[in-house]
């Protein structure tokens, strides 16, 4: 993947899958998920967007509650797989931050990429910088961008979601070097997969690695609740799926059904 490395074949994976309002059950989902891709053999696996809990809370005090701790159980648990499958491994969740500077009464969290290496330690962190409706309410912007990784076979770079509406944050990974972008996602959006996704990798000209979630993204008894407010059918605002992996040049190398749990893998060199 560069000129000054040892040329071999990579293989890139993204999970999708559904998240419900447990804590506890969700990260039986996201271990399980990972079991069930360790047996592509991936190197890197791509998880989607707010894995510890879906994208939904009473209130701030309930969002603090059911985020988690860089240094806590669901964290950790995540990294014991990487460990044992050997395998680099992006996490998405809420993350419970230190107060910032300027006000250090109020708690923040923060939706953030958490990438852990083959021998299971966190390896880079990043926050999520274009917050999208109802999370401005309840989530803290990046005050950094994503940090340089550089892994054995390249450099990589992280985002979510809308920031890979926005051309920004893409395109400043790209600028920066990195080869391959992990795309966390948590979306209903159709034009994802046909738009988005695909045109992030060509006028990037890199891989883009993305995956998406499937199920209802908000609690199931409140759907029709929010969809007449939104003016959408109910089975509307369940996650779109079709988690992908895209060639520089927009090839579509894997894609995932609309629908379904689905591990997608391909070879990069």
């Amino acid at each position: 993947m560069s000129a000054t490395q040892t040329h071999h074949t990579v293989r890139f994976a993204a999970a999708q899958f559904a998240t419900g309002m447990d804590v506890a059950e969700n990260l039986a989902t996201v271990l399980r998920m990972i079991d069930h891709a360790a047996q592509v053999k991936p190197d890197v696996l791509v998880l989607p967007e707010f894995c510890n809990h879906a994208s939904w809370y009473h209130n701030p005090e309930y969002a603090y509650q059911v985020a988690v701790d860089l240094d806590g159980e669901f964290l950790a648990a995540v990294g014991e797989r990487a460990r044992r499958y050997g395998l680099y491994v992006m996490v998405n969740v809420t993350l419970r931050r230190p107060p910032a500077p300027h006000n250090e009464e109020e708690a923040r969290i923060t939706g953030t990429n958490v990438l852990f290496g083959r021998d299971g330690e966190i390896l880079a962190v990043s926050d999520k910088q274009v917050l999208m409706g109802n999370e401005n309410n309840f989530l803290s912007k990046a005050t950094t961008v994503c940090p340089d990784i550089d892994l054995p076979f390249g450099r990589v770079g992280l985002y979510s979601c809308m920031d890979g509406v926005i051309n920004e944050t893409p395109r400043g990974l790209a600028l920066r070097g990195a080869r391959v972008l992990l795309n966390s996602l948590n979306s209903f959006a159709l034009d994802e997969a046909s738009l988005h996704v695909p045109v992030r990798a060509a006028e990037n000209k890199v891989f883009v690695v993305a995956a998406n979630k499937v199920g209802s993204l908000v609690p199931p008894e409140l759907a029709d609740t929010i969809a007449a407010r939104m003016s959408i059918r109910a089975d509307q605002l369940h996650g779109a799926g079709e988690s992908q992996i895209v060639a520089p040049d927009g090839r579509v190398l894997a894609i995932a059904p609309q629908t379904g749990e689905a591990v997608i893998f391909a070879d990069i060199d």
